[in-house]
């Protein structure tokens, strides 16, 4: 049955190509609203119509042009002042001088950019057994210099250990020396937020605008996992007023009480306000792990660089699934830029992924036993080895009785963004998604940033926002991979729900269109439609 549904989607897939391409011939050739793209990846040409959309907005609109002082003005994501005080009151009361620590966190900052995500334990035990091979081999002769009844094993034993700690110097200078991050003092929670609470605050600011495509949507509860300094409740109180309950969760204990000082209200007696709470929001909880029952759950869970903490791959899995049980609707993850750690992203998107379409069948058959409504056709599906688990997920939804819930592994999950589609990344491991952010940092000693001229800095990093709900049919926006502005004309690379990625080209001749995506940088949302006409690719499947 299965196949022949397939069968007939194909006929209908090639039927729409020829209709669609006749289409193109007779009456699209002169409008100019069709060009060639080209698969980044196969090479395979198809001829796509563009359309400017009905509603592009401003979500991604980084850059606007002040027509009085002539000047092009950058969106930036900058603290709010309150935080600014709350982070300068906090560190006034160190015992170390503000100069120092600065110097301290400049410190930190290039330690940080360096920072490797944890490769795993398979990959760390061959780049060492290859190392330790190759140090063999160039000391292959030197213990024939040395009289072996003289003394015996001591030499080899001296060899031994003259190899390992070369190996361990090799690894460390090529940042495989992996360890977690420890603050373990006020001074060295200082330096971390002076170095991270601006940039911190940036990427999460950043990734929460994705949430103007829900104009609607306002969380009442949200849980920071990892909140370090409190970047992520300022970043979340400064997109939505409402919020009525903010957990932040840090396992470090000094930076959970730097982080409460700095979130302290500047009471002054003068005002003769005092509620008896002395923080900035009246419903804020610190806690050094989560609450245990999964009872308590949020409408927005906040993981900001967290997994890069965690050295085994099953560990973090462990955590995604706390995390994930513990949200109403949506989780963020937030990493670094580093390959690895968009390789952690997709490894937890993955999980989340596979697991919400893995059917619980022992489950699924008790309960509709017990309720008297099992059908021949449900376990017929269950028993069909033939097919994949996804397909046996749709197939179970449309035979199970009307009300009736597929039980799976996981609550099914399915990508807000910035991922088009829950198919397989087509980066594949050699290559990341990723995103900037740029912000003013924040000093103690009065300097101004040198890493751009007008004092900004900016932060590469990569996101993953999931959503507790299956996909929506034809519900998908294409994203920006590489957007290259050139005289003319401009070329993106663009992540698609069903085609990968392509390439295509606009010139001024396409007017509206090629302004939007002139105006857009990578990462951000395609400001037009895509419709393929035709295509060369032989696994390429039309709507």
């Amino acid at each position: 049955m299965l196949q022949n549904r397939l069968f007939f989607r194909h006929i209908v897939a090639n039927f729409a190509s020829s209709s669609a391409a006749a289409e193109y011939r007779e009456s699209d050739e002169s409008s100019k609203t069709a060009i060639t793209a080209v698969n980044a990846l196969t090479n395979a040409r198809s001829i796509v119509q563009v359309s400017p959309k009905e509603s592009v907005g401003k979500r991604f609109r980084y850059l606007f042009f002040n027509t009085l002082k002539k000047k092009l003005f950058r969106r930036e994501f900058n603290l709010p002042q309150k935080a600014i005080d709350g982070l300068r009151n906090t560190v006034v009361t160190c015992e170390r001088p503000a100069k120092q620590l600065q110097n301290e966190a400049d410190q930190l900052t290039s330690k940080l950019e360096q920072r490797r995500f944890p490769e795993s334990p398979e990959k760390l035990k061959k780049v060492r057994d290859e190392v330790k091979r190759k140090l063999k081999s160039g000391k292959r002769g030197e213990i024939s210099d040395f009289d072996k009844e003289a003394f015996g094993g001591k030499v080899q034993e001296a060899q031994q250990y003259e190899i390992r700690n070369e190996v361990d110097r090799i690894l460390k200078k090529a940042n495989f020396n992996w360890k977690p991050l420890e603050i373990t003092s006020k001074e060295a929670a200082a330096a971390y937020s002076l170095a991270r609470l601006a940039p911190n605050y940036a990427e999460i600011s950043r990734c929460l605008e994705e949430f103007n495509s829900i104009p609607d949507f306002q969380p009442e509860t949200i849980l920071d996992y990892g909140s370090g300094s409190g970047a992520g409740f300022w970043a979340a109180t400064s997109r939505w007023d409402n919020v009525k309950e903010i957990t932040m969760v840090d396992l470090s204990d000094a930076i959970m009480k730097f982080s409460m000082d700095s979130l302290r209200k500047n009471h002054n007696p003068a005002d003769g306000i005092d509620n008896g709470r002395p923080f900035v929001h009246d419903n804020i909880n610190f806690r050094r792990h989560l609450i245990p029952s999964l009872n308590t759950t949020y409408d927005v869970v906040i993981a900001h660089r967290v997994l890069c903490e965690i050295g085994s791959s099953e560990t973090r899995l462990q955590l995604i699934e706390s995390l994930w049980k513990r949200t109403n609707r949506f989780l963020v993850l937030i990493e670094s830029s580093q390959s690895g750690a968009f390789g952690g992203i997709l490894e937890a998107r993955d999980f989340i992924l596979s697991q919400g379409t893995l059917v619980d069948y022992r489950k699924l058959l008790k309960t509709l036993d017990e309720k008297v409504m099992l059908s021949p056709k449900v376990v017929r599906i269950v028993e069909d080895y033939n097919l994949s688990d996804y397909e046996k997920f749709v197939l179970l939804n449309e035979s199970v009785p009307p009300g009736e819930v597929v039980p799976t592994m996981l609550p099914t999950g399915t990508v807000m963004a910035p991922c088009p589609h829950d198919l397989g990344c087509p980066l594949g491991v050699h290559s990341s998604c990723t995103f900037s952010s740029r912000f003013q940092p924040i000093r103690a000693d009065g300097k101004r940033s040198e890493k751009e001229s007008d004092g900004t800095e900016v932060s590469k990093f990569t996101f993953m926002i999931i959503e507790k709900s299956a996909r929506k049919v034809n519900e998908h926006t294409e994203r920006i991979l590489k957007n290259r502005k050139l005289g003319g004309h401009v070329t993106c690379d663009v992540c698609t729900a069903f085609r990968g990625i392509q390439r295509v080209t606009l010139s001024k001749k396409h007017g509206e269109m090629y302004t939007a995506i002139r105006s857009r940088r990578d990462g951000d949302v395609l400001p037009i439609n895509l419709r393929t006409m035709t295509s060369s690719g032989i696994f390429d499947v039309d709507n």
